[in-house]
């Protein structure tokens, strides 16, 4: 494996850059402007009073069984994060991207600190069932694909660089995109979706550890061509705390699916559904000759986001936790997207008589009337 020493110094660098200039980029790609903003608090029902014991306002939401109540936080509506978030709501996106991507991280990371002989022994195990598995059904194609692109210099260059440094990116810019274009449910729950497919694939790598190709023993004949040597390494992949033995599912490849999927069903431009076709196909063809990945590893990847897909809603039940966190920071959360636009266009095309309260100020203080 690749050490720090190997990567080059730009790298620690250019790539994290990458990810935080897409996230700059997703924010005033989304950007809500002034005049918007404006129409939407002309309709928008003053912030709450306090009760007459003196105790905050509070509503009622649903998770699960139960109907909670929770803080009714418009009242924080004027507060310098309120105004914030309401012109660039593409930051809540920012946060739940962060707080999935650390989450996951972090689990893996004391999952790898706590794996031992006998896990490195059930996982060669598992990756040998895999093998066997493809054997009978004649998909065993990882290995004679590795060796054609080995002979291709700048093939194998290219398909290292895409595993190693194309997943988080794409999906930033993916999310970015969709946040811009799609209708705001399918949105929601396709980031629904890809969160609950990291959590679906936790639990699978914990009970069910899989080693990648790559590190069978050397008779099996699959290459390591992702860590040997400087044009391969990559700030994302180098990690002395990263499990090494979550080879199946594939979530390079179910999040590929998810992305070509959405992408071509929703997707208002021509040009994003050769994408949407593309980059799947990119993925898998990656994720094979990388050695990092069985075909199977990748089906298993599909059903990961399938099985997420159908049940992603019950994320909806965590929304209780979300309103007491925005009470701690003294925040409302913005309007969703789909209902600041319906205000926005009902307001302009003058459907809703309701007279403007201008005691709710723009967003951002100094917004010319």
């Amino acid at each position: 494996m690749s050490t720090k020493e190997e990567i080059p110094a730009l790298s620690f660098i250019l790539e994290p850059a990458l990810v935080a200039s897409l996230l700059t980029i997703g924010c005033l790609l989304n950007r809500r402007s002034p005049a918007d903003i404006r129409l939407s608090h002309a309709v928008l029902s003053p912030s709450p009073t306090p009760s007459v014991d003196g105790k905050p306002s509070t509503k009622e939401m649903k998770s699960l069984f139960w109907t909670l109540r929770v803080p009714d936080n418009s009242r924080f509506r004027m507060n310098l994060g309120s105004r914030v978030l309401g012109m660039f709501p593409f930051l809540m996106e920012v946060w739940y991207w962060l707080l999935t991507y650390w989450t996951y991280q972090i689990a893996r990371a004391m999952q790898a600190l706590t794996m031992g002989p006998k896990t490195t022994e059930l996982a060669e195990k598992h990756s040998k069932l895999i093998l066997h598995a493809e054997k009978f059904l004649h998909i065993a194609v990882e290995r004679g694909l590795q060796r054609w692109v080995m002979k291709h210099e700048i093939l194998l260059f290219f398909f290292n660089k895409t595993y190693a440094m194309v997943h988080i990116p794409a999906t930033i810019a993916f999310m970015a995109y969709a946040y811009r274009f799609f209708p705001a449910p399918i949105f929601q729950s396709t980031r629904r979706t890809l969160v609950l497919s990291n959590c679906i694939a936790f639990i699978i790598f914990s009970t069910w550890p899989c080693m990648p190709p790559r590190l069978l023993p050397k008779e099996y004949g699959y290459v390591d061509t992702l860590h040997v040597g400087k044009a391969a390494s990559s700030e994302f992949i180098i990690c002395r705390f990263q499990n090494q033995l979550a080879a199946f599912p594939s979530l390079h490849f179910g999040y590929s699916f998810v992305i070509g999927v959405s992408l071509f069903l929703y997707t208002p431009h021509r040009f994003m559904r050769w994408v949407a076709l593309l980059y799947p196909v990119l993925i898998l063809l990656v994720i094979m000759a990388t050695a990092n990945h069985y075909l199977l590893d990748a089906v298993g990847g599909l059903f990961v986001t399938i099985l997420a897909y159908r049940v992603n809603r019950l994320l909806l039940n965590l929304r209780p936790i979300e309103e007491w966190w925005f009470w701690a920071l003294r925040t409302e959360k913005p309007m969703d997207k789909a209902d600041f636009e319906n205000v926005v266009n009902r307001e302009k095309v003058g459907q809703l008589a309701v007279p403007r309260d201008m005691s709710q100020r723009p967003l951002l203080a100094g917004i010319p009337e």
